[in-house]
């Protein structure tokens, strides 16, 4: 685990590498592979990590075996930004005791289901943060996160959403 001072260290490096060139701040992120096992239940994989598994709810037709696939952008989204809190902490000084950050979202179900007129993404989204510091005041804990907020890659993908391209590759099946 690294050391407040460690990091500190290690993104002040990565602040003048990537000033002086900024073509290597640029590539391409680790794939995320899923994996279906039947059902509507998933398997993830990246090379050298634990497979964690997706399902859906029994009322949607799933084997509630798993955290859903929306579960897991939720807790994407709560683990980015404590990140991104913590980097800010590190790179500020600011020691802290406590941080918790949940994500929550409020879903209509139909949207997923196809209904026209409702969307299938999440209708809200708020991220409820926790953070305590023996030091620091409420002024600077609140800067601290408004920091992070505008530097979490995750919550900045949703405020800015991307386009997503699909790199389909079929393969017949003979017979079919």
């Amino acid at each position: 685990m690294g050391t407040p001072s460690h990091i500190r260290q290690c993104l002040t490096r990565a602040r003048e590498t990537f000033s002086a060139r900024p073509a290597a701040a640029l590539g391409e992120d680790s794939a995320a592979m899923a994996i279906w096992e039947g059902g509507l239940a998933t398997h993830l994989r990246q090379p050298g990590a634990p497979r964690p598994r997706t399902d859906m709810p029994g009322a949607l037709g799933g084997g509630a075996s798993a955290p859903s696939p929306g579960w897991y952008f939720r807790a994407g989204m709560a683990s980015c930004m404590a990140t991104s809190i913590a980097l800010e902490a590190a790179l500020h000084g600011i020691e802290l005791t406590r941080l918790e950050v949940e994500a929550h979202s409020e879903s209509d179900a139909r949207g997923m289901l196809g209904s026209a007129d409702v969307p299938s993404a999440p209708l809200r989204f708020w991220l409820k943060v926790s953070v305590e510091s023996p030091h620091a005041s409420e002024a600077a804990l609140r800067a601290l996160v408004a920091a992070a907020d505008a530097h979490s890659p995750m919550v900045e993908a949703v405020r800015r959403p991307v386009a997503v391209e699909i790199d389909l590759q079929l393969r017949a099946v003979p017979g079919a």
